[in-house]
């Protein structure tokens, strides 16, 4: 992309840095195209800075260009990470078979050990890195499925037979023995030599061979070499422990996790893990966490049960059943298996059950991106858009702002309360009428607490909550801090001619407002640049009023969707993207 002669205005500088994002009209969030991000801090976003403390968007089947179009709503969601499907090469991969109902799956059977270059719908390992740059430059980290358990079966039914090995594998894997384990034992929960020795239906790795572990360990080292923070490791319980009893156990955690834990220090990360725990690992978890987190299925089943039945009680649980520190727990409202098993439920309840266990403290949470359907999707494209949704993203937020205090689960009738610190709250009201909510408050100072999605005030006075929740619909309650200064003004440099027909659409993606009607407000002129003799024009807003904003001619030119800058920065087109919409640079003030 060309640069710009730059005006010599005291409050542009030298540094620039290409945004570019592809906008719909009107001032709805699209995706972005394929330019670079804006380096915007994570404090912009609000995200948490380590990923155990933040909430996890899972891309299910998303190409990494397809993630880093969508950077830019991934990080306005409130996620502070984002997870890919498996960079490893899939089975039987083919172009022109792209149905999500079809294909999924084979990501969870790869053929290979290495970072797939060709012959996946992920895209380039180029892209990979390029989506980890934008990832990047909003504060957002990337987690990378790894699937080491196994690798794909010939046929199923035939277990860990040596000739089970799919042929796609390449032969210095499939044909030594070493490799894998060679027996007719099928995976058992309730046998743990069985579960870590035996077939899953694809032939079982010899996850204690140190070659195998060697090229475990390259993998993610590339991986973390084109921008990866973490990982998660796909049928974790499979892989054995160092206290496994029979001469199973080996020293695949310690010596994969501690190698690349070490290698990504000297590029200056602190990797995250966590792996697939189902139900059960016949062997005490603590065995696992010393060396990464896990997720807790049925905690999130259990709440998702109650919020089915509408039993907030049961809901409002607050034990986890794996019993881990929540530091060490990763939980959903639903995973990829779940929909894909179609136990899928309706997006309204995975929203309420998302409210509960994603404003829990210091749990993580991960959110399914889902498909638009389960046939309704081709590889590589996002679908249903709740993940971004006012409910979905107010939760994230409050979940980020709220790190690191403490907790109370309650419920008052059909609404479940989290309170977190002594200042906010979520509620989720699991019945179809509204509720007048008038409960308890055990930790919550009384005040006057804004709803931060529908604006609504709550009440906190002589210990009770006071407010009201429309059915199946959730609160959250919360005061944010007011930004120093109290205004914001950003500009932007006419390189198109528009002159005074230059207007900014400006909208706050959480609670809706919108600064006017479309095509927005009249800028107002500041100077014109004496080296290029291009107008500058600016707007000024309530700093916490609106965080994104589009630039137009009103008569049918606009730019793509922005994200609010710091106060201070300068906008300026560059070449046209689609139908009149124009990539932007932005470069802040001095």
């Amino acid at each position: 992309m060309s640069r710009f002669k730059r005006s010599s205005l005291s409050i542009l500088l030298a540094l620039s840095i290409l945004v570019t994002f592809v906008c719909s009209y009107g001032g709805v969030t699209a995706a972005a195209n394929d330019a670079p991000a804006p380096a915007i801090s994570s404090g912009t976003y609000g995200l948490a800075q380590n990923i155990q403390d933040g909430v996890i968007l899972h891309a299910w089947n998303w190409s990494y260009n397809t993630i880093k179009n969508n950077m830019a709503d991934i990080a306005a969601a409130g996620y502070s990470a984002v997870q890919t499907s498996p960079v490893q090469q899939p089975r039987d991969y083919n172009a022109s078979w792209t149905q999500v109902s079809s294909q999924w799956w084979k990501y969870y059977q790869p053929l290979d050990l290495t970072f797939a270059t060709e012959h996946t719908w992920m895209g380039t390992p180029a892209e990979f890195q390029a989506m980890c740059t934008t990832a990047h430059s909003y504060g957002v980290k990337v987690i990378v499925d790894i699937v080491a358990n196994h690798l794909a079966n010939d046929r199923d039914g035939a277990g860990n037979a040596a000739d089970n090995r799919n042929s796609g594998i390449p032969a210095y894997l499939r044909n030594n023995d070493s490799y894998w384990h060679i027996n007719t034992i099928w995976a058992s929960d309730s046998n743990r030599y069985d579960m870590t020795m035996g077939s899953t239906g694809q032939p079982d790795l010899n996850t204690g061979n140190s070659a195998v572990q060697g090229f475990v360990i390259n993998l993610m080292k590339t991986c973390i070499d084109k921008g990866a923070d973490g990982f998660r490791f796909d049928a974790a319980k499979h892989i054995e422990v160092p206290e496994d009893p029979y001469g199973a156990g080996s020293n695949f955690w310690p010596n994969v996790t501690g190698q690349v834990s070490a290698y990504g220090s000297t590029k200056g990360k602190n990797i995250y893990y966590y792996g697939e725990v189902l139900n059960t690992a016949s062997t005490p978890l603590s065995n696992y966490t010393e060396y990464i987190c896990l997720t807790d299925n049925q905690t999130g089943n259990n709440v998702k049960s109650n919020v089915l039945n509408g039993n907030a009680a049961g809901a409002a649980a607050s034990g986890y059943v794996f019993n881990l520190g929540a530091d060490k727990t990763v939980l959903w409202a639903e995973s990829h298996d779940i929909f894909a098993d179609n136990q899928f439920v309706s997006n309204t309840d995975i929203m309420l059950t998302w409210a509960i266990v994603a404003s829990r403290a210091d749990a993580t949470s991960l959110f399914l991106a889902r498909p638009w359907s389960y046939t309704g999707n081709e590889m590589g494209q996002a679908g249903d858009t709740s993940w971004k949704g006012a409910n979905v993203a107010a939760v994230n937020k409050f979940h980020n702002y709220f790190v690191g205090q403490g907790e109370y689960l309650s419920n008052n009738g059909s609404v479940v309360i989290n309170e977190r610190g002594t200042t906010g709250a979520v509620l989720v009201n699991l019945s179809g009428s509204s509720v007048n909510v008038n409960a308890q408050a055990n930790r919550m100072i009384d005040g006057t607490y804004k709803d931060q999605i529908s604006g609504n005030n709550f009440t906190v006075s002589n210990g009770r909550i006071y407010g009201s929740i429309t059915g199946k619909n959730i609160a959250v309650l919360y005061n944010t801090a007011a930004s120093p200064g109290g205004t914001k003004t950003l500009y932007l440099q006419d390189k198109l001619g528009w002159g005074s027909s230059a207007k900014a659409y400006c909208w706050n993606t959480l609670t809706g407002a919108k600064n006017a009607a479309w095509p927005g407000v009249s800028m107002t002129y500041v100077k014109t640049t004496p080296d290029t003799h291009e107008n500058i024009y600016k707007i000024t807003f309530t700093d916490s009023a609106y965080d994104y904003i589009v630039f137009t001619n009103g008569s049918g030119q606009q730019t793509v969707d922005l994200p609010t800058a710091t106060n201070g920065s300068v906008y300026y087109c560059t070449e046209a993207a689609s139908s009149g919409k124009y990539k932007v640079s932005t470069y802040p003030s001095t």
